[in-house]
């Protein structure tokens, strides 16, 4: 993640501070003891929670900031810290991450500490950047997602797999059960409206990324960063398996920008229609369905990280950044006159 600080502003320990965990996160509940001690020690604590749904957490965060609480240490995954950003973003409130989670998807992108120790020192006095949030629009409601929204396989696997299969097998649940979810999720239709040009297509899985990682240390693309005030927008292959595991390929080894079939392209805002209609992923969760509008917060949240330099190597080298300026690549616009979503024919055998 390519991190810019302009005015280099840090944290110190003095700074009120709460401390929200998860409990219901892979290892939330057998870390607070010891984070609440390691993080007492190094730095004002107002107060210390152990959460147990993402109401409780969000009341807890909005009477913080009534109060005057200005760094909020929340532990979780990235449920957890979608929910907290929620409620964060252009306030005064300056996010901790502590990854307790199972893919800790965000913390990847950071750059930050492993340990425990160096967590907590980093907590304390590390320096403060400002990260863009995508923003998630339906007629229901909006939300906030630091990572991405997607829609297909992703969200079935979410319906799969239970609290203790992934507290017990980590990251390596969602391997296990990729391949039942793809079979159960058939292709739909897609219509993508751009600011510019509209664009149709078949798929089993839609990924729209914020920042720089999408599942663990793994980027869309050299391109990903969540300072450039852009979206990426992809697909994972087309309606065939065969597709989908070719672009999965090039996706997790850093050649997505070569995969004509992913669809990809940078932008500042999309309207999403599908057909049937489909259930939307933010961030590890299912909020709501299609349609839905997405687009960019820059810089609206701010968040105790390290500031990266362009030449500094990253911590993930298959995703390190080797292309300019975010613009859009491989277009497929539909020309003027395309079909509507309706009148798409149906996906191939």
């Amino acid at each position: 993640m390519v991190m810019k600080s302009e005015s280099a502003s840090r944290v110190n320990p003095d700074i009120p501070t709460l401390l929200l965990v998860n409990g219901n996160a892979r290892r939330g509940q057998d870390a607070f003891s010891s984070v609440h001690s390691a993080l007492a020690a190094r730095v004002r604590l107002v107060g210390a929670h152990l959460v147990t749904s993402p109401a409780d957490m969000i009341r807890h965060i909005r009477e913080g900031l009534e109060d005057g609480v200005r760094r909020f240490v929340i532990g979780g995954g990235d449920g957890t810290l979608s929910s907290a950003a929620d409620v964060l973003h252009s306030t005064p409130g300056i996010l901790g991450v502590l990854p307790l989670g199972t893919g800790n998807t965000f913390w990847h992108g950071l750059g930050l500490p492993a340990g425990l120790e160096q967590q907590i020192d980093f907590l304390a006095q590390g320096s403060v950047v400002r990260l863009d949030l995508g923003l998630a629009e339906t007629p229901a409601g909006t939300k906030v997602f630091l990572n991405t929204l997607t829609l297909g396989v992703s969200e079935r696997l979410v319906e799969m797999l239970t609290r203790e299969a992934k507290s017990r097998f980590g990251y390596g649940a969602w391997v296990m059960e990729f391949h039942q979810a793809l079979r159960r999720t058939p292709p739909f239709r897609v219509e993508l409206a751009y600011p510019d040009f509209v664009e149709h297509f078949h798929t089993r899985q839609l990924v729209v990324v914020n920042g720089r990682t999408i599942a663990a240390g793994i980027a869309a693309s050299p391109a990903s960063s969540a300072q450039d005030g852009l979206l990426e927008v992809f697909r994972l292959g087309g309606p065939a398996w065969g597709s989908m595991l070719a672009v999965g390929i090039r996706l997790v080894s850093g050649h997505l920008l070569t995969a004509r079939e992913a669809r990809y392209h940078q932008t500042s805002r999309v309207h999403i229609r599908t057909e049937p209609t489909m259930p939307l992923n933010i961030d590890g969760e299912i909020w709501q369905e299609t349609p839905v509008s997405c687009r960019v917060l820059p810089r609206s949240l701010a968040v105790i990280a390290p500031a990266i330099d362009e030449d500094r190597p990253r911590r993930w080298p298959v995703v390190m950044r080797t292309i300019g300026p975010g613009h859009r690549l491989f277009s497929h616009a539909q020309p003027p006159g395309a079909p509507s979503l309706d009148d798409l024919s149906p996906p191939p055998a």
